[in-house]
């Protein structure tokens, strides 16, 4: 995700710092994706009745995270693609946003 981002967009500092948390956690999806593969949906409880494993309940709390650090980014998940895509109106968007703050910071100088 890190390399086709950079790759496609440029990023200022606070921007680059969310995308390295981004893929942090992706990271953590993963690996929590690999627990439950590993363990299963369900686990025995502290008293052996059968509950959810908790690292489906954490990976979807990461999974929202992800979605809001996006968002932030005014990035597009495209789940399908397997990874981060960044959509046509992304790119659109940050385009208009940059030459707002070009325009704004010229007028600040002035």
């Amino acid at each position: 995700m890190w390399r086709e981002l950079q790759d496609v967009l440029e990023f200022d500092p606070h921007e680059t710092e969310l995308l390295v948390e981004a893929c942090r956690v992706v990271s953590r999806i993963e690996q929590l994706e690999n627990a439950v593969n590993e363990h299963g949906v369900m686990v025995p409880g502290s008293t052996g009745q059968l509950v959810v494993n908790p690292a489906v309940l954490e990976q979807r709390q990461q999974q929202a995270t992800l979605a809001r650090i996006m968002t932030l980014l005014n990035i597009d998940l495209h789940p399908d693609a397997g990874v981060a895509s960044v959509s046509l109106i992304s790119q659109q968007a940050r385009r208009a946003a940059e030459a707002r703050w070009s325009r704004s910071k010229a007028v600040r100088d002035a």
